[in-house]
């Protein structure tokens, strides 16, 4: 597999839409639109039988009238017309075709045999083929996209190959809000030609993609994929969920995609003989993925907590014993240094409870992560100036709003400031972080601020604890893996 396949890919220099249309909402509308807006340097002709102009822009009867060399042709036709594009594609030298179009191995025998067909006329033509049946692609580096269903996408080190271009899609979207970056995203549809394991050793050496997250329904290259995976892992860290574990799920990922599912058993295996991490649900692979682009690895499994008041304290110890982790035994410099910013009822020991003192949040976190026993930190008392925003305006008299507006402003400063210490700490000595803020406060200032610098906050003690997990686990593969 050469690099330039994937160059006209993910950054063509020209792009042809077959079956680009006029009608508002069909596939050839709304995909030609979308690659014409991240045109950008790029040549984008629309292809239309019928058509002389598509948005105004003039339109060619088939790709091999177009004036130019096309790096990619999407095809959007019916699937009684994909095989004479392909041959057009053929006969115009185009690297890549993308087939949104679907009815093929997913559909029976004929949309079997129809895809038999298709790939014979690519490998004799010697052009690669996405899908069919994809949802397209995207490359946010080069801001090109060719699926008209997400926009804006911010630029990061996760890279996302699905199985499922809906559900792909919908973890983009879900990543977005929580302030995750992509490089770059594929629907790989029925994987007629290119297949996972194809993108999987593409995106191992992607300078851009420093985490690789997957919705898998079924691989085609078992042995394959086990020696694309090993050797991936050692470089960057893949997340892989895989979804069919019963027997129904494995049905219906044959009848979406016509993916070979397997039994669960056999994956669960190959993962964890090559590295993988497998997580089970859309928030897992996020924050896993999430936390992998941003925060280091931990050096072991032990936890400093830190707490507000007992209770928390006690439901996240359990969360991490539930997870495999350890809570850390805090060292005497680290009590003493606590002695002196806490009341002298705090409990002397970890979880580190403030006793109710939130305003020491975070003299309290810098101790912990400075603690030579603590490989990782929570601390669930963040975000406090932003959620008392949220309750503090329904009943303070109204003539006090102006003054405590401007109290809560400098405490969303001041904790800004801190986090930002913070944030360099963890970097600084190659700690983990793990915030778990209020609820409701995800668009104030001190969460926004987190999302810029790619720091994820948890809903849940138990998703962090999780995370975390994953985390150790691969950290381990690692230090197993370099051992002689």
């Amino acid at each position: 597999m050469t690099d330039s396949v994937f160059e006209s890919l993910f950054n063509p220099r020209s792009v042809a839409v077959i079956g680009a249309s006029n009608t508002f909402g069909k596939w050839g509308f709304n995909i030609f639109n979308r690659v014409l807006a991240s045109a950008d340097g790029r040549k984008v002709y629309p292809v239309n039988a019928e058509a002389s102009e598509v948005v105004g822009i003039k339109a060619y009867n088939r790709v091999t009238a177009v004036p130019g060399p096309v790096d990619l042709a999407v095809v959007t036709v019916p699937p009684q017309h994909v095989l004479e594009a392909l041959r057009d594609c053929v006969e115009k030298g185009v690297k890549v075709a993308e087939i949104i179009t679907a009815g093929f191995g997913e559909a029976g025998d004929d949309g079997i045999e129809l895809e038999r067909r298709a790939v014979a006329i690519a490998r004799e033509g010697g052009i690669r083929l996405v899908g069919p049946n994809s949802m397209g692609h995207l490359s946010a580096h080069a801001d090109f996209y060719t699926t008209p269903w997400i926009t804006g996408v911010p630029k990061g080190g996760v890279g996302l190959i699905s199985q499922s271009g809906n559900f792909g899609i919908n973890i983009i979207r879900r990543g977005v809000e929580m302030g995750i970056g992509f490089s770059k995203f594929v629907s790989s549809g029925n994987e007629a030609d290119l297949t996972f394991e194809d993108y999987l050793e593409y995106l191992a050496g992607d300078p851009d993609t420093t985490v690789i997250a997957a919705y898998v329904e079924g691989l085609r290259q078992g042995r394959r994929f086990l020696k694309v995976a090993r050797e991936t892992t050692k470089r960057k860290p893949v997340v892989i969920l895989k979804a069919g574990r019963t027997g129904a799920g494995a049905r219906a990922a044959h009848s979406h995609t016509a993916a070979l599912a397997g039994e669960d058993r056999i994956y669960d295996a190959a993962f964890k003989q090559t590295g993988v991490i497998r997580v089970n649900a859309v928030d897992e692979i996020l924050d896993t993925a999430g936390a992998l682009a941003r925060q280091p690895l931990p050096r072991g499994r032990r936890v400093g907590i830190l707490t507000g008041g007992g209770g928390p304290g006690v439901i996240a110890t359990d969360a991490c014993a539930r997870a495999g982790l350890e809570i850390a035994d805090l060292t005497a410099p680290t009590i003493a240094k606590l002695d002196k910013i806490l009341p002298p009822r705090w409990p002397r020991g970890n979880p580190v409870d403030m006793v109710g003192e939130t305003n020491l949040t975070y003299p309290c976190l810098l101790t912990l992560i400075e603690d030579e026993n603590v490989d990782a930190v929570f601390s669930l008392a963040v975000g406090f100036a932003d959620a008392i925003r949220t309750i503090i305006m329904d009943y303070v008299k109204a003539d006090l709003h102006g003054d405590v507006s401007e109290f809560i402003k400098a405490e969303e400063k001041r904790e800004i400031a801190a986090l930002t210490k913070v944030i360099e700490r963890m970097d600084a000595l190659g700690k983990p972080v793990f915030l778990f803020p209020p609820s409701g406060i995800e668009e104030f200032a001190t969460m926004k601020h987190l999302r810029e610098n790619g720091i994820l906050t948890y809903a849940s003690i138990e998703r962090g604890a999780r995370v975390l997990a994953h985390l150790a686990d691969y950290a381990e593969y690692l230090g197993d893996s370099d051992a002689p």
